[in-house]
């Protein structure tokens, strides 16, 4: 395979460029968001989740711990736990494009993951005890706001943010 022309270091650049345009359009709107709206979505996404008939039906799910700007996932992680369902957070790898999805035991659980640099929550690189979710068993539901697509495409995938955050609408 030859290595990209000048046509496609250009249009990499161009599309680089596009993205961070729209990121910075998303944090504009984000910050336009008051608390009691985003709580008010949260909410209403959180039940429209767990009265989904995937998510009923899987017993395996991946989901992301939640940021400020995002989502609030701790319900949704909660009702996991309490129907008896096995849950997977990711696990990024410094300085590459790596993830593993990594089950959790208990929500409790949580509050044993590393705080990162990006301030995320998630398991140690040197926490080899967890189950990878895509080691053994596949998960039959996977909650993302943008790396499913490329990491993980043969999973069913359902998307979630806030509307504010959305470039396609009507996921649910």
């Amino acid at each position: 395979m030859e290595p990209p022309g000048e046509d496609g270091e250009m249009a990499a650049a161009a599309l680089r460029a596009a993205k961070r345009a729209l990121r910075g359009e998303l944090r504009q709107r984000l910050r336009s968001l008051g608390a009691a709206e985003k709580q008010r979505q949260s909410r209403l996404l959180t039940r429209k989740v767990i009265g989904h008939p995937k998510y009923q039906e899987s017993k395996r799910i991946a989901i992301f711990l939640s940021m400020p700007d995002e989502i609030q996932t701790e319900e949704i992680i909660k009702d996991i736990f309490k129907q008896g369902k096995e849950c997977f957070i990711p696990r990024y790898k410094p300085h590459s494009n790596h993830m593993d999805m990594l089950k959790l035991s208990s929500a409790e659980d949580i509050s044993s993951l590393t705080l990162t640099s990006w301030n995320i929550l998630q398991p140690s690189d040197d926490d080899s005890v967890r189950e990878e979710a895509l080691a053994g068993a596949s998960c039959q539901l996977c909650f993302s706001l943008r790396w499913l697509s490329t990491t993980v495409p043969a999973l069913l995938s359902l998307s979630v943010c806030l509307l504010q955050q959305q470039v396609m609408k009507d996921f649910l």
